[in-house]
């Protein structure tokens, strides 16, 4: 057993929903034992405190598996321990090293987070909190996007549900079931039969209410209003379906109104931050991806000391696969969803905004790669500046950057003369052709 350990203790914790196992490795005297607790927040106070009497100068290091935000921000608290929160996948393939058949249980994870931390922990990186109005922000951006996807799951459902009973609902509403016009449209007149019995002049009006005014569209709903056939005149279909869809309306309703708070919370955090002077003027960032940047690459520049360090993370980087005389390269899949999405986003978004950022994509598609291929390779271009900015505490600039690329004699340069700010380069070099 190794004596130049960094820590006395060191502790392996697998959490589930109800009990948290724990593995004990003594590293000066080589004991080891185990431990099951209750994970109420009474429970692991408890245990730290009689953790902390029993050994009260004790370096303790502790090995906790992803995701464990809740459990991470409650440790946090206690500056006694260093914290190691690792990638699932790590602790999968140490397992997979002694267990081939691949079964599993809560006191060997607990055991082999013990043993990882043990013998590899040089290799591990210390877990290092944000601070608050990082982590806020962070969260907020985050909770947001999940309620989005909350938006389009409901908004799926309800297409789904119009096509079965009232499919002319689709083109009496807008293209976005989710804004107020469908919504509204739909719980007032939740089926054919009903808009069919609608004055004219109502509908009209709440169409003009809604902020539809296009006097041919208004032409083009009327006329369906009044061709349209009904798909079943069964009053037992008809008042069932309504009462879902009366539910999926109501629900999309409040999750629009949630965004809308996301969003005001999510401004006001983004222009307190002293970092918000980096992001603000990237191009086509805006009120959406600024903040999103901002909690992607955080205020603790330690943590990716080099641009590959950000760009493996985030999974824009490529993985290569060399073996023999075979060479593969494919797109990352072991990373954080939501972070990829982020930069590969963005890039798609800056391409409308930045002359070079066009180009760059422009060059990428004449050379024949695909339009996902071209934005991620302009997510990773864009990961290095964003990444110097960030180092340099230095906002970006789109026309010192165009300097340094023409002082480069860069290729893309070349094709300034193709690029309208606002247009995609490759549909509009298509048209031209």
């Amino acid at each position: 057993m190794t004596t130049t350990h960094p820590h006395d203790l060191v502790i392996g914790l697998d959490r589930s929903d109800r009990k948290a196992d724990l593995h004990f490795i003594d590293t000066r005297s080589g004991k080891q034992w185990s431990q099951t607790i209750d994970t109420q927040p009474e429970s692991l106070h408890q245990w730290l405190a009689d953790l902390r009497q029993q050994y009260p100068q004790a370096k303790v290091a502790l090995c906790v598996e992803q995701p464990a935000v809740a459990l991470l921000a409650f440790l946090e608290a206690y500056g006694w321990i260093t914290l190691y929160a690792i990638n699932p996948a790590t602790l999968f393939n140490y397992r997979l090293s002694f267990v081939t058949s691949r079964a599993k249980d809560d006191t060997m994870d607990a055991y082999y987070l013990a043993d990882l931390l043990l013998t590899h922990h040089h290799k591990l990186p210390v877990w290092t909190p944000e601070d608050s109005q990082t982590r806020a922000l962070q969260l907020l951006v985050l909770h947001r996007r999940n309620v989005v996807d909350e938006r389009t799951a409901l908004t799926n459902c309800l297409q789904g549900l119009l096509k079965q009973y009232f499919p002319q609902a689709l083109a009496l509403c807008s293209e976005d079931l989710w804004r107020p016009l469908a919504t509204d449209f739909l719980l007032k007149w939740p089926t054919l039969q009903k808009v069919q019995k609608a004055r004219t002049s109502s509908l009209i009006q709440f169409y003009h209410l809604h902020g539809s005014r296009s006097q041919s569209l208004l032409d083009k709903r009327l006329d369906l209003i009044g061709k349209a056939v009904a798909l079943t005149d069964e009053p037992a279909l008809l008042e069932t379906y309504s009462l879902r869809v009366e539910l999926l309306c109501r629900q999309l309703q409040q999750v629009v109104r949630t965004i809308k708070k996301f969003d005001q919370q999510i401004a006001e955090a983004f222009a307190e931050h002293p970092d918000q002077s980096i992001y603000a003027h990237l191009p086509g960032a805006g009120p959406t991806f600024a903040p999103r940047l901002l909690a992607a690459l955080g205020t603790n520049r330690d943590r990716f000391p080099k641009a590959k360090n950000l760009q493996c993370y985030s999974g824009v980087a490529p993985v290569t696969k060399q073996s023999g005389k075979k060479n593969h390269v494919h797109r990352r899949y072991l990373c954080t969803k939501f972070l990829r999405q982020t930069f590969h986003e963005y890039a798609k978004e800056s391409i409308l905004h930045s002359r070079w950022a066009a180009a760059f994509y422009l060059q990428q598609r004449i050379k024949g790669a695909s339009h996902n291929i071209a934005v991620r390779a302009l997510a990773y271009k864009w990961q290095r500046i964003i990444w110097k900015c960030w180092q340099d505490h230095q906002p970006y600039r789109d026309e010192q950057y165009e300097q340094v690329l023409k002082k480069r004699k860069s290729p893309i340069v070349s094709l300034f003369h193709e690029i309208q700010v606002g247009k995609s380069p490759w549909k509009n070099r298509e048209n031209k052709t």
